[in-house]
């Protein structure tokens, strides 16, 4: 697994803040520190938990702070088509980021870096690829959640394989990953545990993104919209709104 920060992520940021919060963490690479900004929602409790950055070759790497210090400690590695690569996870008592399988790794909640009791210090943002891992790893789509995810869809529903992520760090797994022939990646997430989607994130290649929550049958409400950088930021768009339906995948 790679971690490659030919990305841009300085202080300037153009993205905007939002209610989800836009909080800097700190990711330790060969003893160097850079910082990232969070900018995703993965446990959907409006806070901003996670940095998804998008590399030079249009890989995505998401970073998190599993243990509330502003410090990421774990890393996952997707390819161009949101298909996950890699994960990995940092020790602290070396310095030194381990390959890990994604299904074992912990999962953030809360407001991520915001949870951490002390700062971080300035740092420079711009180092070349590092080797995190040697090998790749075990993606498999076994989970102890057990069934696949339903996705109540207009006429139809949509069976979206098993859950694979444990996105509020409960022991079981709730977020199932997809993504179709257009290269548009679907996170689908069963909030509540009966078996069925309540929440989507959908990003398409051009790095659109669209949040949604299950509001009815056959009804799917937006919630937030934005659009992922060519630097990796994540900028929601000024006209989001509950209002708008999305219910086509």
């Amino acid at each position: 697994m790679y971690v490659d920060d030919g990305t841009t992520t300085d202080d300037d940021t153009t993205a905007t803040d939002t209610d989800a919060g836009q909080d800097e963490l700190t990711v330790e690479i060969d003893g160097e520190d850079y910082m990232v900004e969070e900018n995703v929602d993965l446990d959907g409790d409006g806070q901003n938990d996670t940095a998804l950055v998008e590399t030079e070759t249009g890989e995505y790497m998401a970073f998190a702070d599993t243990d509330g210090d502003g410090q990421a400690d774990v890393a996952v590695q997707y390819d161009e088509q949101g298909n996950v690569v890699a994960g990995a996870e940092y020790d602290e008592s070396t310095g030194e980021w381990h390959e890990e399988s994604v299904d074992s790794l912990p999962t953030p909640t809360g407001d991520g870096a915001d949870d951490a009791t002390g700062s971080s210090s300035d740092t420079d943002t711009d180092t070349s690829a590092t080797d995190v891992s040697d090998t790749s790893t075990d993606t498999s789509t076994d989970t102890s959640a057990g069934g696949d995810m339903q996705v109540d869809l207009p006429g139809e529903d949509v069976n979206a394989g098993p859950a694979t992520y444990d996105t509020d760090g409960d022991g079981v797994s709730d977020t199932a990953v997809v993504t179709d022939a257009e290269g548009t990646t679907y996170a689908f997430t069963d909030v509540d545990g009966d078996g069925d989607a309540d929440q989507a994130v959908i990003i398409e290649q051009d790095g659109d993104v669209t949040v949604a929550e299950h509001t009815g049958e056959d009804e799917w409400t937006v919630v937030e919209e934005g659009q992922i950088s060519a630097d990796g930021s994540y900028t929601p768009d000024s006209t989001s709104g509950a209002d708008a339906v999305w219910a086509e995948r």
